[in-house]
């Protein structure tokens, strides 16, 4: 079972609140990329969360939510947010900005590798922002959760760099269009809309590619029960 640090302010210090695969990845420190303090808490994606604005507020997933820019502007929309990434640091600096924002009542955070991590509940809707493993076992793994995690009618939004456009990266760290609605599909997913997108860099002035699939579970899935 994946730990969750409970209310944002319980503790200042996420490290201890490890879940199933924190520490994958050991080619590169992603724990290197966060200050751990809110400080690199960026603004939201507005546009990758648009999908939710027509949707009744209750739970929500930010699967790789980083240092909580998405996960805390759904909490400030009034969902219940549950931020989960593999980064200590991206969770701690999630949880002070919660905390600054008097919003730690309505986030539960997880250190934990998307990968291996399980939800133990469903959502309404489901972020996944730039944020997917390399292509391979853990990437098929961390789609299959986006969409076993979304409840029937749930929305789920994806955002990631195109490998078709952008000019970096090894191959299979990026995406295209073509293998995530195929994958959504076969996980059972309505696709609502699969484009491709010129978005502002991150960290350096000018503009990158991006692919966004928005999908739909159906109201007449069927989950398991056991």
């Amino acid at each position: 079972m994946t730990h969750t640090t409970g209310h944002a302010c319980d503790t200042q210090d996420g490290n201890d609140n490890h879940g199933p695969g924190a520490a994958s990845y050991p080619d590169f420190a992603w724990d290197d990329l966060y200050a751990g303090d809110g400080s690199d808490t960026a603004a939201p994606d507005l546009a990758l969360l648009a999908p939710a604005d027509g949707l009744p507020p209750g739970r929500a997933l930010d699967l790789g939510c980083g240092a909580g820019g998405n996960a805390l502007a759904l909490a400030e929309r009034g969902w219940r947010v549950t931020g989960v990434d593999l980064a200590p640091r991206a969770i701690a600096s999630t949880r002070a900005s919660a905390c600054a924002r008097g919003l730690d009542d309505r986030m539960d955070l997880a250190v934990a590798d998307s990968a291996v991590w399980q939800p133990e509940t469903v959502y309404g809707f489901a972020l996944s922002s730039y944020a997917l493993p390399p292509r391979g076992p853990a990437r098929t793994a961390t789609l299959a959760t986006l969409a076993t995690a979304l409840a029937p009618g749930g929305i789920l939004a994806l955002g990631e760099w195109d490998e078709e456009a952008c000019d970096w990266g090894k191959p299979g760290d990026l995406a295209n269009l073509a293998e995530l609605t195929e994958a959504f599909i076969g996980l059972g997913l309505d696709v609502v809309r699969a484009e491709r997108q010129v978005v502002p860099r991150i960290q350096y002035p000018g503009e990158d590619h991006a692919v966004v699939v928005v999908a739909r579970k159906p109201h007449d899935t069927l989950e398991a029960t056991g």
